[in-house]
């Protein structure tokens, strides 16, 4: 109980959320911690740091589990309870970013932020998510940009033999795939080039 009260006295914060009752913003809060450094959120408890309490059942247990296993990917959570609080501990997201209806979060200072288009894309790039060489190459042109005469000398040097053409050979590898009457080509062979 000493713990709580230093939470309550300190305030929500970078690791801690305080929220009255189950809310459609807890996928958020939750959210946004997996994507950060995890936290805790504590239910039952008003944004001023007043225990309002709530009625702790199975019930509500299962309610939260529900919001979390609705986050793409499912969060990880940890349920306690104390003097009618659920506490709920989000653990940090390993396969992160992790994203709700209302879309992706992360936790700045003591409140939650929704990404924009191209925070997404550089969370993405930053997680591993995206990497380089299997990104297509728009201004790569098949077959004008391509030597098949190189291409040929590679497969005999490797000792491939195949009656597919490169086309279908560069698609069972899957480093390109044809989209709209062209064939796109992913970096990674194009580097070759």
């Amino acid at each position: 109980m000493e713990e709580m009260e230093l939470i309550l006295d300190e305030g929500e914060g970078y690791l801690i959320e305080f929220k009255e009752s189950v809310s459609d913003s807890l996928a958020k809060e939750m959210v946004a911690f997996a994507n950060s450094s995890g936290g805790r959120i504590f239910l039952g408890v008003s944004d001023e740091g007043v225990i309002k309490g709530v009625n702790i059942t199975n019930r509500l247990r299962s309610q939260v589990q529900d919001v979390a296993r609705k986050c793409d990917p499912p969060v990880s959570i940890i349920l306690d309870e104390l003097a009618n609080v659920l506490i709920i501990e989000v653990r940090e997201g390993t396969d992160k970013p992790h994203s709700c209806k209302d879309g992706f979060f992360i936790r700045t200072g003591p409140s939650s932020q929704k990404l924009r288009r191209d925070e997404i894309i550089d969370y993405f790039n930053h997680e591993g998510k995206i990497r380089f060489d299997e990104q297509f190459c728009m201004d790569f042109k098949y077959p004008d940009d391509f030597s098949e005469e190189r291409f040929q000398r590679y497969l005999q040097q490797c000792k491939i033999t195949s009656n597919l053409s490169s086309e279908q050979i560069f698609t069972n590898l899957g480093v390109a795939q044809r989209q709209a009457g062209r064939l796109l080509v992913e970096f990674a062979m194009k580097v070759g080039h």
